[in-house]
């Protein structure tokens, strides 16, 4: 769901210790308000098919989820981004001396 494009062959270096960007929170919240609303169809369709003790155990979290589906979507993930390592430059080769360069 992503819309930037990812290279495995890349190497990211960090800059900045922000955190992610507010769409990639919304697209994750999306995504998961999405399954337990699957999941909600899939208890109601199981309460109609089922027999008597276990209909009401399905009915019952049909009714809960979408006010648990709607708390957990709204919840704002909180991960620390932690800071980048500081970038060091690989050693470059020496120039000789002069006395080198007049033999």
């Amino acid at each position: 769901m992503s819309r930037r494009r990812e290279r495995p062959d890349e190497t990211v270096i960090s800059v900045t210790s922000a955190q992610p960007g507010r769409s990639e929170d919304l697209e994750g919240r999306i995504a998961r308000y999405a399954w337990m609303m699957s999941i909600r169809i899939v208890c109601f369709v199981l309460a109609v098919l089922t027999p008597s003790p276990w209909r009401w155990g399905f009915m019952v979290a049909a009714i809960l989820l979408p006010s648990v589906a709607v708390v957990l979507a709204n919840a704002r993930r909180t991960t620390k981004v932690s800071s980048a390592d500081a970038y060091i430059a690989p050693p470059r080769a020496e120039l000789g001396s002069q006395d080198d360069t007049e033999k």
